[in-house]
């Protein structure tokens, strides 16, 4: 199990260099715990030791593990009962709609065979190839191993002029991974095989890595440079006592065998066997456990079906990939560029970075994005000189940040060639864009960053819908090969080259669509402000920052009236579980506010996440004795507020009535009539609509955990003198939304605001 330490803690960097994994607040907060679901397709012929042997290794760690036994069913097994297989092995057809976080594939005794000439060997391949989408980290025993090399890597067996069998010294090749964490410099393990592998074939491999090996016995162990195949071509599971049992037998068989290698004393076969491996077979599958399966594998087990199209961990277990997104406010002059840039070298992990166009300024007073709006609406209305004057000016302030930085690029060329283009039909998008674009090529320049343009690795199609999948596949082709890179936000290209943008605040967008195709441990969003707070700065004089929150929380938010980040820059991370962290570029230091899947890890003195609300609505209250019973009542209903493009809220209904909250704008030059047209359309006796409404809505997990935050609530308004005209409680039961009257709201979300800060 990892140790968790505060974010920030200084011992973090040195215990990394050391090889000990540390887990830190913010990662924390993101993991779910559920059984690992482990499954052991076991070839070898004695099946009750084999599954005795990996059963007591799996469970020698303090994880929750659940079992499941694989058999094939072109073999039937001879050593065990039919009984036995029947009451506990699964064959492929029970298992192939299943999903798993780890699964081991044992040895078997068909060495010399070829492949191809074991009877099982097709229905091997096709579990192999099914594990691709169904498990998270394969792990390969003795043959087992050679035949998934074989399968997935094309890498041959060879058979050996004599078995090797013994206990052999091994020391590491790779020393950085974390599935060989803790081991000495030099271990051992037991070997018993007639065929093996050449080291030549496995480095000439660029997917594969060895990580520890044997003069005497070559190879031990192979990882995919994902980490999902481990291949381990000796067999630490074995008993003391197995090899002996392996000689005898096959001295009875008439085999004339060699004795087994460093295994009796003095070579003595009369002698007890020094046992010297049990603790490379404990340390060995509980890193697996631990660090390859459990610290990676998704809480939605079903994902692992995803996993294949992630970019290889190129850190593996060094450190974590982080997607940082600066917004204009953090670049608007070259002050902003400095400290962005400071920022981004001060945490090595920072390794991607997305940039937005420089925002507003007094000296400028415009942002570079609303300039280029101008200057290309200009330009549609047959004005190019006021479009030239509008280029100018982006021009103008690029070349003075440049000068402020002291970049060695040439903005006054760059622009005179983006006029060039532009005026030459490269289109609104393409001029919409270039704020991003320049704003990336200094910033890149100015920490030393590779650049990528985002119409390389973004792809829209032709209706200017986002084209996810091949979008994913390009970041992941692209930035496999920069470690370290800056790529501007807000657009991207169709499969012709022509540029397009996302809509106004695309930047985020583009942050998290990169940050979910790599799979990067944090998506950092900085801003002018210090994360999300707990109330509206409008409504609340300096309102705390809320510490952490959950996706479902912050959508839960959005709907009921609090600006947050748009839901086409939250669903690309919150489908990979991947944290976003709001934090201020003038306040660094500051932890801004972590938005991730669970917060139940996270210890807060808040019992609530947020208060958010809406002062301009109105509710409409329908009257009619059993109108639930009325045929079509529901649906004549929505019918007439469609008609007049009336959007509902929410919705109380009861035995005799129903209660819509709406909002007052959507009926501003329809409201009498919209009363008598509901009425005669579901024929309710009687109809009226109250516009002197405001909506406040409590969100947060524990309101689903405790009553009395609930009624603390009510409390706070009932003390301040402020009558409650409605009570809704979200589905989700995360949020509560209390009607008031208008010119209540602002005492009534104070009164709240204080009693759930109050020390």
């Amino acid at each position: 199990m990892p140790i968790k330490v505060p974010n920030n803690l200084p011992a973090v960097d040195k215990l990394k260099e050391e090889n000990v994994f540390v887990m830190t607040d913010s990662r924390a907060m993101t993991q779910d715990i559920r059984p690992l679901q482990i499954l052991i397709l076991n070839l070898m012929p004695t099946k009750i030791e084999t599954e005795t042997q990996l059963t007591r290794l799996l469970g020698n760690t303090p994880l929750q593990i659940e079992l499941s036994l694989l058999q094939t069913t072109m073999h039937e097994a001879k050593n065990v009962s039919q009984e036995h297989m029947i009451s506990f092995y699964k064959t492929f057809d029970e298992v192939r709609n299943n999903y798993y976080d780890g699964m081991i594939i044992t040895g078997a005794p068909v060495e010399t065979m070829e492949f191809e000439d074991v009877e099982y060997w097709y229905e091997l391949c096709e579990i192999m190839d099914w594990s691709k989408k169904h498990v998270h980290s394969v792990f390969h025993v003795c043959w087992g191993a050679q035949a998934g090399l074989y399968y997935h890597y094309g890498i041959k067996k060879h058979n050996l002029e004599k078995k090797l069998s013994g206990v052999y010294e091994h020391h590491l090749d790779y020393d950085k991974g974390m599935l060989f964490r803790g081991f000495d410099d030099v271990f051992y393990a037991p070997h018993s095989r007639n065929s093996t592998v050449y080291r030549e074939d496995i480095d000439n491999c660029r997917d594969l890595k060895v990580i520890a090996s044997s003069d005497e016995a070559g190879v031990f162990a192979v990882k995919s440079n994902d980490d999902r195949m481990i291949f381990i071509m000796g067999h630490v599971e074995y008993d003391g006592d197995t090899l002996q049992r392996e000689y005898e037998r096959d001295k009875k068989a008439g085999l004339d065998p060699q004795v087994p290698d460093h295994y009796f004393p003095d070579d003595d076969d009369t002698k007890k066997p020094i046992v010297r491996w049990r603790s490379c077979a404990n340390l060995l599958y509980t890193n697996w456990l631990n660090y390859v399966v459990y610290q990676s594998t998704p809480y939605d087990i079903k994902r692992v079906s995803e996993e294949d199209l992630k970019l290889p961990q190129r850190f593996d277990g060094e450190g974590d990939i982080k997607v940082c997104k600066f917004g204009g406010t953090s670049l608007a002059d070259a002050a902003c560029f400095k400290n962005v840039a400071d920022i981004v070298t001060s945490d090595a992990h920072r390794n991607y970075v997305v940039v937005s166009a420089p925002g507003y300024i007094s000296e400028f007073k415009r942002k570079i994005t609303d300039v280029l709006i101008k200057a290309a609406d200009s330009y549609e209305q047959g004005d190019r000189k006021a479009a030239e004057r509008y280029i100018s000016r982006a021009t103008d302030r690029f070349v003075e940040i440049a000068y402020g930085i002291d970049s060695g690029l040439n903005m006054d060329r760059i622009w005179m060639e983006i006029s060039r283009e532009y005026f030459g039909g490269a289109g609104r998008d393409y001029l919409l864009s270039r704020g991003e674009y320049c704003s990336a090529r200094l910033l890149a320049e100015l920490i030393g960053y590779d650049f990528i343009d985002a119409a390389d690795i973004i792809r829209f199609n032709k209706d200017g819908s986002l084209n996810a999948d091949k979008t994913a596949e390009l970041v992941r082709e692209v930035l496999d090969s920069h470690e370290q890179a800056v790529v501007p936000g807000f657009y991207g290209a169709d499969e012709d080259g022509a540029v397009m943008t996302f809509s106004r605040g695309g930047s985020d967008i583009t942050g998290s669509i990169i940050a979910s195709a790599i799979g990067a441990s944090m998506y950092e969003n900085w801003t002018d402000v210090n994360g999300l707070l707990l109330a509206d700065p409008s409504v609340v004089k300096k309102p705390l920052t809320v510490p952490v929150i959950t996706y479902k929380e912050l959508r839960e938010m959005a709907v009921k009236g609090t600006e947050v980040l748009h839901q086409d820059a939250v669903l690309p991370v919150e489908k990979m579980g991947i944290p976003i962290n709001i934090r201020c570029s003038s306040s660094p230091d500051q932890s801004g506010t972590l938005i991730v899947k669970s917060g139940k890890y996270y210890e807060s003195i808040l019992d609530i996440t947020g208060i958010s609300g809406m002062s301009d609505c109105a509710e409409v209250i329908i009257n009619q004795e059993r109108l639930n019973d009325i045929p079509g009542f529901r649906q004549n209903l929505k019918d007439v507020l469609e008609e007049h493009d009336v959007k509902v809220l929410s919705e109380l209904v009861g035995i005799d009535s129903i209660n819509l909250v709406i909002y007052r704008k959507d009926i501003d030059t329809c409201r009498s009539a919209l009363e008598d047209l509901i009425k005669d359309a579901t024929g309710a006796d009687a109809v009226s609509i109250d516009t002197d409404l405001a909506v406040i809505s409590v969100v947060g997990q524990k309101l689903s955990e405790s009553p009395d935050i609930a009624v603390k609530a009510l409390e706070a308004l009932a003390e301040s003198g402020i009558q409650v005209k409605l009570i809704d409680q979200s589905a989700g039961k995360i949020s509560m939304s209390i009607g008031v009257n208008k010119a209540s709201y602002i005492s009534g979300v104070n009164a709240i605001y204080d009693t759930f800060t109050r020390k």
